[in-house]
């Protein structure tokens, strides 16, 4: 079995911390409200209409997704780079 080297231990790292940093991020977007700041109001009708029918996500949770796709690119290549070098 091939032994780490310096450098593919710290990518190892910055992946794994990536994708945690990712997790965690969507997890507190998702767990917090988005606020979107208009609505629409008929004052004779006594209704307010509040927009259905897709998902809103924050800006906090578009990040997270974008770190935790970026990490786990990461550790895929990271890992098809060990595995393409490994002794036969």
């Amino acid at each position: 079995m091939a032994r780490s080297t310096g450098r593919e231990a710290v990518a190892w790292v910055v992946a794994g911390v990536l994708v945690l940093t990712g997790a965690v991020t969507v997890v507190v977007g998702l767990s917090s409200p988005v606020s979107f700041g208009w609505f629409a109001y008929q004052p004779l009708a006594n209704a307010v209409f509040v927009p259905g029918g897709g998902v809103f996500v924050s800006r906090m949770t578009i990040v997270g997704f974008a770190v935790l796709t970026v990490g786990l690119i990461a550790l895929a290549f990271i890992g098809g780079w060990r595995l393409a070098r490994r002794p036969r």
